[in-house]
């Protein structure tokens, strides 16, 4: 029996042992699996030495950790600044300034001569071959346009779109650009494109959805109309206890509908970010929304206090900062929008807010036909809508843009930020331990320069990064696959729950992995991460397979020319759409990734 023979043979018992278990996972359900070779006589070829190692790959594990910080620096009037050296700036980690390791810069100019190199005529200036993919991978901008639905008017929408499909033309020509959508639960328009036209369509395509539910916010129009009315008609529109418990009512019941429309929002923000973590290179969110209130339903209680709660009106006397402490203070967004930052930050995701909006407190004036709010209420509002987004894009290194007439200029202000930077890497402390967070604070020696990058980092822990990697590939194709992984499905078994089972054989040339020799056997290490994704856009969790191989010395020169195989046994569910398979090397650290279209394998 040959090498390949053994591996088939070995991975047939396991395949048909597994078939016939009961699979609990809502994924996939699999142990860790080891392949011994045979101890066969091999005779080394035609004038080999017996002493000449075999031509594998052998290495041992080496971790070097690097952290890098992107730092954009700008003037006083916000023009991007470049040509600082690496002595120039400071580094502070928790306080404590750290030496520079790394030092690298990227200038909007380089990039339009590359630009310009790419559209002379020579080639489509869309295309890239897959050593140019790899190539610039660590520095190209991965942005992800995120449309809130839910948080768009149509009123808003157009302005929104013409200026997004403008800063989409207007990126370099090695960035790649997803869209992705929040209306019922997410949906993933595009995985990761070079194509600015086809981007344009889906933006076209886009803009027409409706799905905002504009019945909130007919309700707080109504309650300021009620309020108005209430404090033109006298005192005595106002005097009654009961009047005034079935006003409080109102505004609280709607706190607490925008409070959780909130927490909805946030949470599928949050989500995004999380899909975007183990994407190599630099990472874009560019949120589209009009705002998300910090505290729902402040504007209106400052209104009503303003208008009615004064010992002067005659009134009873409210005592509203108790009343706004154990009504609106129950309905306070910071923390869910501090976790959202976090979780950017995280990530390694910037995040640039657009507010479609940008004029809140105008709506309302202008949704008032009497006197209109107080003042006070008008500029509670706005700060409302600006400050939670404002937060979130300044503590990842973004920043808040809001709509108006100059907003295409504002996004191709923008995309000049991200072609113009500079990343600062460091060695991080050895006491550092994994999944603990850091401040982190840059400033510019001696000068006078804003400069803006995220806040905080954190350290990741095992298996983050290749179980994030895993879910970028499922869910943006963002494929790397230096191992030249393969994965073969072969024939789905029904079960009686509904469910099947879809074997698919992971296979992994052998020449592509690295070993660590002891006592005569040379030992690798991988392990699997597996992923599916449902017809939704819904990822499912990351399970985590370990997979380990035992070669005998004299059998490595033979084993080298084939590969190894694991039959992985995938659970599927209605409604399952796509599975992705991330496989690591433990020994070399090399990462590979390979996405799936299960559908068509599936009788479902």
């Amino acid at each position: 029996m040959n090498i390949r023979s053994l591996f088939h043979h070995s991975t047939r018992a396991l395949r048909l042992h597994r078939l016939e278990h009961t699979y609990a996972s809502s994924c996939v359900i699999a142990t860790s699996f080891a392949v011994a070779l045979a101890l066969l006589a091999v005779s080394p070829a035609t004038g080999q030495d017996a002493e000449t190692p075999p031509t594998g790959v052998f290495a041992e594990e080496v971790s070097v950790r690097v952290i890098n910080i992107d730092v954009v620096v700008t003037d006083r009037s916000g023009k991007s600044v470049s040509g600082l050296s690496r002595d120039e700036f400071e580094l502070r980690l928790d306080g404590e300034e750290l030496p520079i390791s790394n030092f690298y810069t990227q200038t909007h100019e380089a990039t339009q001569r590359r630009t310009a190199r790419d559209t002379d005529g020579s080639r489509d200036p869309s295309f890239r071959s897959l050593e140019e993919i790899r190539a610039g991978s660590t520095r190209r901008t991965h942005v992800v346009i995120l449309i809130d639905h839910t948080r768009l008017s149509s009123s808003h929408r157009k302005r929104a779109f013409g200026a997004l499909k403008e800063a989409v033309n207007s990126l370099g020509p090695d960035d790649l650009v997803s869209v992705v959508g929040i209306e019922a639960g997410l949906v993933f328009y595009s995985d990761f494109l070079f194509d600015r036209g086809a981007i344009d369509r889906i933006l076209d395509d886009v803009k027409r959805v409706s799905f905002r539910n504009e019945t909130i916010e007919i309700e707080r129009r109504q309650i300021f109309g009620e309020l108005e009315r209430g404090s033109s008609g006298g005192i005595q529109a106002r005097a009654s206890l009961a009047v005034d418990q079935l006003i409080n009512t109102r505004i609280r019941a709607y706190a607490t509908q925008e409070f959780d429309r909130g927490i909805q929002s946030l949470r599928q923000i949050e989500a995004v970010v999380g899909t975007m973590a183990g994407i190599q290179g630099r990472k874009t969110l560019l949120y589209v929304g009009e705002g998300i209130p910090t505290r729902p339903g402040e504007g209106l209680y400052v209104e009503f206090r303003n208008r009615f709660a004064g010992p002067e009106r005659g009134l009873r006397h409210t005592d509203f900062n108790n009343d706004y402490t154990r009504a609106v203070g129950n309905f306070d967004l910071t923390q869910p929008m501090e976790k959202l930052a976090d979780a950017a930050n995280r990530a390694g995701v910037t995040i640039y807010s657009i507010d479609a909006n940008g004029n809140h407190g105008g709506d309302i004036r202008s949704a008032l036909t009497e006197q209109g709010a107080t003042s006070e209420a008008i500029s509670t509002i706005e700060e409302n809508y600006r400050a939670p987004l404002e937060y979130a894009s300044k503590a990842t290194g973004g920043r808040l843009l809001l709509s108006s007439g100059k907003l295409a200029d504002q996004l191709v202000g923008l995309v000049g930020e991200l072609r113009t930077f500079y990343s600062l890497g460091f060695t991080p402390p050895a006491d550092w331990e994994p999944g603990s967070k850091h401040d982190v604070k840059v400033k510019i020696k001696g000068q006078r320069y804003l400069v803006s990058h995220r806040d905080g980092i954190r350290l990741p822990k095992a298996d983050e990064r290749e179980a994030g990697a895993t879910v970028a590939a499922l869910m943006y194709q963002t494929l790397d696959n230096p191992l030249d992984i393969r994965a073969k499905p072969g024939f789905e078994v029904p079960r009686e729950d509904n469910a099947a089972v879809l074997p698919i054989n992971i296979e992994i040339p052998i020449s592509k992995l690295g070993f660590l020799p002891k006592d005569a056997v040379q030992s690798g290490s991988l392990t699997i991460y597996v992923s599916t994704k449902d017809a939704k856009g819904n990822a499912g969790k990351v399970q985590k397979i370990p997979f380990h191989l035992a070669i005998p010395d004299e059998k490595m020169a033979e084993a080298v020319k084939n590969s190894a195989h694991y039959p992985l046994p995938l659970v599927l569910r209605q409604g399952d759409q796509q599975v992705a398979i991330g496989v690591r090397d433990n020994v070399s650290g090399q990462f590979s990734a390979v996405r799936l279209d299960i559908a068509q394998y599936s009788q479902f």
